[in-house]
């Protein structure tokens, strides 16, 4: 049995292992196909005295076919033709002094030297081009850097940004360049930082200082004036229970504040710090309600208050339905000329249909008021609804076989009598014998009720923003 089981386990990856042996053997002559295509392409390119063209076909065809020795030969002597080109328009440029564009000269003849090796290909590249480069770069980056450091001094940012990005591109390195670079950049942002601070915009300055922070990692007091911002920003909320009205709705309200803290509490919004009642020391309430003073004196900047104005749920009755159906049947049989052909019969049954709905309603209004002027910041009125059905069919015979249909006597034929035998019809009655047949019960609607209020609470809080009027 083992032998038997390995034997089978060998054949399946032999013929694995043959597809993909026989996929990679299309992928290689794909692309010897392709190789060839492109070395005839830069053999006319070559012919007619371009050169830079040729070069680039015949790389293409090395990359697709590294062993296509007519398109390496032909790479190395264009490619070759190409790169003393390069270097004669660098050293052209060096000799006239233009240091900045002998420099980007030198930086393309070194990309195309480098691109070309990358193939397999070794070009003449004589180190003494290096040394020209090296000099005309010292010159060219340092006028940049006076330029750079002078546009720094007239606090024109944005100019000075660019030319030390320029520097940072041929020579990262190069003095401080990036410190300078980083300061260009980031000390326009952070004065606007500190001027959304002074202007108590608090979450503006927070976003501003932590894009700073996230670029540059520390700069200046921007770690500080973030923890500042954030602390200032933020509203300290107390969270206290929902109430309701009816016996019914109590464990509906404890769901819900519940539900509701998690919610706030795993937000990951910066600037909301919830407090629960319990951990209050002090008295808050007078006359049964919040002394929104008293909070404020506390350090609390809002009240979060809410009631159930509605839990309702509708139970619904399962109903089954009797329904006339068929039990489909093929027979194969010989005809009078001895050829098989297929009977079909439709044996008359009945099977079953049910149907149900449960409902539920969930209806509150809620309130956050500020403690500092009794405003109200948030609030809201809803209800929500939640339904579910079920819609099955039953059946204890072969479901495969089973037609949907009509007939009016079991044991006699009638005019009325009718078998929908086609797709759609059978699909339909297929679907109703797959169906789920287990209805929510109300309490987990009205559960997900709740979770869905408290969502849309949460929600709305978060993207209260007291800096926006």
């Amino acid at each position: 049995m083992i032998f038997l089981y390995s034997f089978f386990a060998f054949g399946i990856f032999s013929d694995m292992i043959k597809k993909i042996c026989l996929f990679i053997s299309f992928i290689i002559l794909f692309s010897a196909c392709a190789s060839k295509r492109f070395t005839k392409k830069a053999l006319k390119f070559e012919q007619a005295g371009l050169y830079e063209d040729a070069a680039s076909y015949y790389l293409l065809a090395v990359q697709k076919n590294p062993a296509n020795v007519d398109a390496k030969l032909g790479l190395r002597k264009t490619s070759q033709l190409s790169l003393d080109k390069k270097l004669a328009d660098f050293m052209q440029l060096y000799k006239q002094a233009d240091y900045q564009q002998s420099v980007y000269k030198y930086i393309i003849a070194d990309d195309y030297y480098k691109k070309v090796k990358a193939a397999g290909v070794e070009l003449n590249y004589p180190e003494s081009y290096k040394s020209y480069y090296e000099e005309a770069k010292g010159d060219f980056l340092n006028k940049k850097y006076v330029e750079g450091i002078d546009k720094l001094n007239r606090e024109e940012f944005t100019d000075a940004k660019a030319v030390f990005e320029e520097i940072k591109k041929i020579d990262e390195n190069y003095k401080d360049v990036k410190e300078k670079y980083i300061t260009a950049k980031y000390e326009p942002m952070y004065r606007e930082a500190n001027h959304l601070l002074d202007n108590k915009l608090y979450r503006q300055a927070y976003y501003k200082l932590n894009e700073i922070i996230n670029g540059a990692k520390e700069y200046k007091q921007s770690a500080t004036l973030k923890d500042e911002a954030r602390e200032k920003g933020t509203i300290t909320i107390l969270a206290t229970d929902f109430t309701y009205s009816q016996g019914t709705q109590k464990s509906a309200a404890s769901a819900l504040t519940i539900k509701l803290r998690d919610e706030l509490l795993n937000s990951n919004n910066p600037f909301i710090r919830l407090i629960d009642p319990s951990s209050v020391s002090i008295n808050l309430y007078e006359n049964g309600k919040i002394n929104l003073q008293t909070a404020n004196l506390a350090g609390i900047k809002a009240v979060l208050t809410g009631n159930i104005a509605e839990v309702s749920g509708t139970e619904g009755k399962l109903n089954k339905t009797t329904k006339r159906g068929y039990l489909k049947e093929v027979i194969k049989e010989k005809n009078a000329a001895g050829e098989e052909i297929e009977k079909v019969n439709y044996h008359k049954i009945e099977y079953f249909e049910f149907e149900m709905q449960n409902q539920a309603r969930f209806g509150l209004n809620f309130k956050l008021t500020g403690t500092e002027n009794g405003e109200v910041q948030v609030s809201d009125m809803f209800t929500l609804s939640n339904t579910d059905k079920i819609h099955y069919a039953t059946f204890t015979g072969d479901k495969k076989k089973l037609v949907p249909g009509y007939w009016k006597n079991k044991n006699s034929r009638s005019p009325e009598d009718i078998v929908k035998d086609n797709w759609n019809e059978v699909n339909n009655l297929k679907n109703l014998l797959n169906a789920k047949q287990q209805i929510k019960p109300v309490p987990n609607l009205t559960g997900e009720l709740v979770d869905q209020s408290a969502s849309r609470i949460a929600g709305k809080i978060n993207n209260f923003n007291p800096e926006k009027k």
